[in-house]
């Protein structure tokens, strides 16, 4: 049985090392080995669209190499759910299945997936309309990306991954409720087309030109990281993290 979630799509395992001196700020690139950070910003809680902008770590230092780039978020804006920041900043209202709010907080972005073939620095899925995401609670496979040939059905609700539309034509995968899958706080949440004006159910969507762009940035071995929230989220997290 093979699980595609877990098969080549799961972040590397990286040792993560969050001491720091009193009062210091923990710095992202030691905290999680990351050398690509995205930042992704909206207004306040209840907005539906923001901006993206990416960042490489040159020495000491991050440095733009990407954006700014216009992003919709959730039909109902955002909300904190479990990621890699600090637990203590999961405060209600949190993020949970079928609420339309992309989550908050800092994730890793783990591969990719599209409909045709690709040439990318990060694991990638060719997926078909036997390629499902499953958000049922109740399933083993919750926030899970499966293929219905190759596993027992167990779920009631489950996303097509190749949909009739354009949206999922290329895709990032979001480390989100990953580390400790939680039943019922969110699933399949990722990177995908979308185009202004409109909404996401949880994920971030962009133009197709700029998803490339990012897909073509990409690079697994440098731990690419989302960070995401409103402004005052950001602020939050930029109470105990250095922020590009």
């Amino acid at each position: 049985m093979l699980n595609l979630w877990k098969f080549g799509m799961v972040a590397v395992a990286v040792t993560l090392c969050k001491t720091t001196f009193a009062g210091d700020l923990m710095d992202l690139n030691k905290a999680f080995a990351t050398e690509q950070v995205i930042i992704v910003r909206t207004l306040d809680w209840t907005a539906t669209s923001g901006t993206l902008v990416a960042y490489d770590r040159v020495g000491e230092k991050w440095q733009q190499v990407l954006g700014p780039i216009e992003v919709q978020v959730g039909r109902a804006g955002m909300a904190w759910g479990p990621g890699l920041h600090d637990e203590s900043l999961n405060r209600p209202p949190l993020k949970r299945e079928g609420d339309g709010k992309s989550p908050a907080g800092i994730f890793r972005l783990e591969s990719l997936y599209g409909y045709g073939e690709l040439q990318a620095k990060m694991p990638y899925l060719q997926v078909d309309s036997n390629t499902f995401c499953v958000d049922d609670p109740k399933s083993k496979h919750y926030n899970q990306i499966v293929r219905g040939d190759e596993v027992e059905k167990d779920w009631d609700s489950a996303e097509t991954m190749r949909m009739d539309s354009d949206v999922y034509k290329y895709g990032i995968v979001v480390g989100y409720n990953t580390e400790k899958t939680t039943a019922g706080a969110g699933s399949c949440i990722f990177m995908h087309l979308g185009k202004p004006g409109t909404t996401t159910a949880g994920c971030t969507g962009m133009a197709e030109k700029d998803i490339l762009k990012l897909i073509g940035w990409l690079d697994k071995p440098k731990n690419p990281l989302l960070v995401q929230a409103p402004a005052g989220g950001l602020r939050e997290l930029g109470r105990e993290y250095e922020l590009p």
